[in-house]
């Protein structure tokens, strides 16, 4: 039940292959801010390879001794790759291992303590470093794309990442959550394709209307770097902070609560909710909390590096919390991943 997404800055001519080798996917977590230095949460920066998130927090968890549910973390990092990443450990009272433990799989670079548990989405952006080899057809339109990208940001779509190895998160969502008792973490991550899904379909309706690059009367406004929104009557001063990425559009992730969208964006959502109502029931019957999303990311320390002799491209970006790597790439270049 997936829906291909449509892409703002036309068809995509390049293609390549993409984690073919160690460490030609790099990301690094930044908090944002600095932890306390005291507190009950023990706050680690790890690095770690061919481990999910999940998994090395149950490496983690075994090594200190601690129920994985006292474990929090802010983003769910890829396996194949080379990651680093905060989690926080609920250690109150006790003190902490000496030094800093390397196990399997993943190392502890830092350790700090904190006042809060660590939580989803919590951290600031994150640091990419991708290597793409076997580049094909890296022309002027690639380029034109990249440039693109820089100047304008891209369509923050979810990622595949979020509907599952075999595309089919929202199919298992709907079979799963009416008729199962779930644990909370298989239930969230349902709940989510399933918004998710719902926010690509409006993403790509506005792209296909026109009003990708072109705020709407009736829209909800998100600040950057932020998760505040607002609502505006739209005039020059508006359009100035849009056009110099201060602002964007918002998409709402499906659920109950008070929504501020108005006009043609609200029509917009109606109209792909309307289409998905065995979607929409299921959310409904989950209780789940209507949330906004931008609906345009906005790329920072953004750099390319064309390697024509080994036919190789070195990209390196810094994208807020909750934004794909994988979704830019899309924009410009077919990335075959063969992790």
């Amino acid at each position: 039940m997936m829906h291909e997404p449509v892409f703002p800055y036309g068809p995509v001519v390049a293609s390549a292959v993409f984690k073919s080798r160690p460490g030609d996917f790099e990301v690094s977590e930044e908090l944002g801010f600095e932890p306390a230095g005291e507190g009950e949460h023990l706050f680690l920066l790890v690095e770690k390879s061919g481990l999910s998130t999940r998994e090395l927090i149950d490496c983690i968890a075994r090594d200190y001794s601690l129920d994985p549910k006292l474990i929090g973390y802010s983003g769910l990092k890829d396996k194949h790759a080379l990651t680093r990443q905060w989690l926080s450990l609920h250690l109150p009272g006790k003190s902490p291992a000496c030094g800093l433990i390397e196990g399997s799989g993943y190392q502890v670079l830092k350790q700090a303590r904190h006042t809060r548990k660590l939580r989803p989405g919590s951290h600031s952006y994150n640091a990419f470093k991708v290597r793409l080899h076997d580049v094909v057809d890296f022309s002027e339109p690639a380029r034109e794309q990249l440039d693109a990208i820089a100047g304008r940001g891209f369509a923050n779509y979810f990622g595949t990442q979020r509907f599952g190895r075999r595309q089919d998160n929202v199919k298992l969502a709907l079979n799963e959550l009416p008729r199962r008792r779930l644990k909370r973490s298989r239930r969230s991550l349902l709940i989510s394709a399933l918004r998710s899904y719902l926010f690509n379909r409006v993403l790509a309706q506005r792209i296909h209307l026109g009003h990708w690059d072109l705020p709407l009367n009736g829209d909800v406004f998100m600040l950057r770097g932020t998760h505040s929104i607002f609502t505006d009557t739209l005039d020059d001063t508006l359009f100035d902070r849009y056009r110099l990425l201060d602002i964007a559009c918002t998409g709402s992730l499906y659920g109950t609560g008070q929504n501020l969208l108005s006009g043609e964006p609200r029509s917009i959502e109606a109209r792909v909710y309307a289409e998905c109502e065995e979607i929409t029931s299921c959310l409904d019957q989950q209780g789940a909390k209507l949330q906004m999303r931008a609906l345009r990311a906005v790329v920072d320390n953004f750099s390319y590096d064309y390697d024509a002799g080994n036919r190789s491209l070195l990209l390196q970006a810094d994208l807020p919390s909750g934004c794909y790597m994988t979704t830019l790439l899309e924009h410009f270049i077919k990335a075959r991943d063969v992790s």
